[in-house]
């Protein structure tokens, strides 16, 4: 994600070089050229500089956020995504067939609630329990994605760390649907930061033109990077949506917020380029009127579960910074490092599939237009349930966000 980050505002500051050259209009190298300069990326990615910060860290990384290569994903369509589908409802079907208390762990998973039973006369819709058929079966791998889930909450890991599967998941599902309203309500308030933010930065960078600026203020400028930015502003005010996001969010999480800033910046400058480029009286309309707003999460289910055990690696121990090449860079003790006991964390991934109401504004505020949109979208959140870093306690972190592919929605 990081890397894609960079090479958009590289491709920026090329396009903003050679639109300099060829004596194109001021509006389109300013455009371009703002781009770079308020949200330049450093290379690391959030779980490094979350790592590297002398200041009590706000979140310690877990391994896999340092190494992903120890955590791979499970694309929808993939051939590990297959794989696994395939041994795993193999593996639930042997177990289901050969032990009755299996059997029984099965029925109870699949059941739904006593109330749930006289409320609803056999509507599969639904179906409370915490794996949930009908929706499963309309999935792209159809009931071998109820015998994957199934097997995979019935992971020895689990009951190694005395992981309550069935209360703790249950408690999951009761709580991640308030918790992606929060999500998406805080992530569109955050954009419309950003584009004041910008915006901002659109206002000084026209009255500071008059002024003559030194080439130190530029390259210092420049330094400041805009990750270690937002994790200036969450440290320093717990009311922002900086550390809102940085509170409910992983590094992978981090990650993909990053890399929608710097797409609606580059998009909110291009838009720029061209009103400016077509008519220069023209209102520049690239506010975000049309961002979700009051969303609604209307059904969530579980998905999929994952549980790893992870090893450290000598990746991610975290004493092998950028800074370490930097020979006036004071000493750090080891000790201190996130990694420095190395002992093997067992981490706990679920993904949900929800549907998501939510309203857009149109510009038309007179007739007080507002449009109601659906999507289907999955969810995935991880928890370290031992040896974490961060405490003994419970904590569920989204992950990331997408349409739902296994069943049709791109």
């Amino acid at each position: 994600t990081m890397q894609r980050s960079r090479l958009i505002l590289q491709n920026a500051a090329s396009k903003a070089a050679a639109a300099k050259a060829a004596g194109e209009s001021a509006a389109a190298v300013n455009h371009l050229l703002g781009f770079h300069n308020k949200l330049s990326f450093d290379e690391k990615t959030a779980a490094q500089i979350l790592s590297s910060r002398n200041s009590p860290p706000l979140y310690k990384p877990l391994y896999h956020h340092l190494d992903p290569m120890l955590l791979k994903p499970r694309e929808p369509g993939s051939f590990s995504y297959l794989l696994h589908h395939l041994q795993s409802s193999l593996s639930g079907f042997y177990s289901i067939c050969t032990s009755q208390q299996s059997r029984d762990e099965f029925l109870h998973l699949t059941a739904r609630n006593d109330d749930d039973r006289n409320d609803n006369h056999g509507d599969g819709e639904d179906n409370t329990g915490i794996i949930n058929t009908f929706v499963l079966n309309q999935s792209d791998m159809g009931f071998m994605k109820v015998m994957a889930l199934y097997q995979d909450l019935s992971s020895p890991l689990l009951e190694e760390t005395n992981f309550d599967t069935e209360t703790e998941v249950r408690q999951f599902l009761t709580g991640c649907s308030f918790a992606l309203e929060q999500f998406h309500t805080i992530q569109a308030d955050y954009l419309k930061d950003l584009e004041a933010a910008l915006d901002t930065l659109d206002n000084s960078e026209n009255e500071a033109e008059e002024e003559p600026n030194t080439e130190e203020d530029t390259e210092e400028e420049k330094e400041k990077q805009f990750q270690y930015k937002f994790f200036d502003i969450a440290e320093s005010d717990p009311e922002s949506t900086e550390s809102a996001l940085t509170s409910m969010l992983s590094p992978e999480g981090l990650d993909r917020i990053f890399f929608d800033s710097a797409m609606y910046s580059f998009v909110k400058n291009m838009s720029g380029q061209m009103v400016e480029g077509a008519d220069s009286t023209t209102e520049n309309h690239t506010s975000l009127a049309e961002l979700p707003s009051d969303p609604k999460v209307m059904h969530a289910c579980l998905l999929s579960a994952r549980v790893e055990e992870i090893e450290a690696s000598g990746k991610n121990d975290g004493s092998h910074n950028a800074e370490d090449k930097d020979p006036d860079a004071p000493l750090e003790d080891e000790s201190l490092q996130p990694f420095a006991d190395r002992k093997a964390q067992t981490v706990l991934q679920l993904e949900v599939l929800y549907d998501l109401e939510f309203l857009t504004n149109t510009d038309d505020s007179k007739n007080n237009n507002n449009k109601s949109f659906k999507s289907v979208n999955v969810a995935k959140f991880e928890t370290c349930i031992n040896n974490n870093p961060n405490g003994d306690e419970l904590q569920w972190r989204l992950c990331s966000w997408r349409p739902a592919k296994e069943f049709g929605h791109l």
